[in-house]
């Protein structure tokens, strides 16, 4: 089963900083973390499911990249990284097509208690099933 392999920071060139990344077997996937986002990531069948919460402001975004996806944006493996080499590299950002999306903001956010939920009922609640390892 694929697992998380390593984690660390992409340069995109012409970008002014860079970005969380996550290797999943050989593929780097970067999640789109915001500046003020708590990140929680798991592997689960054929997806990278990522749960990011910007308490600050209001809103959480479910992310799930599947593990099929062919990575084609090019960036450098920055720092961070303890098990993977410096490399060019292409990624799949999420951006990319296949990437699926749901974020909960505003009144939903305060109405549906959404900052108290763990990861998995987040991720249940707008529809991803997510199964025990």
């Amino acid at each position: 089963m694929a697992k998380i392999e390593d984690t660390g920071k992409v340069w995109f060139p012409g970008k002014f900083s860079p970005e969380y990344a996550v290797r999943v077997e050989n593929l780097i996937l970067v999640p789109g973390c915001g500046e003020n986002d708590a990140i929680h990531c798991r592997v689960n069948g054929n997806g990278l499911y990522v749960d990011l919460h910007d308490a600050k402001n209001g809103r959480r975004t479910a992310r799930r990249f599947p593990l099929d996806l062919s990575p084609s944006t090019p960036a450098a493996l920055f720092n961070g990284f303890e098990k993977t080499k410096h490399a060019d590299v292409l990624v799949v950002t999420a951006k990319d097509n296949g990437v699926e999306e749901h974020s909960i903001g505003g009144e939903d956010y305060l109405r549906k208690s959404i900052a108290s939920l763990d990861s998995e009922s987040f991720w249940e609640l707008l529809g991803f099933r997510i199964s025990g390892d």
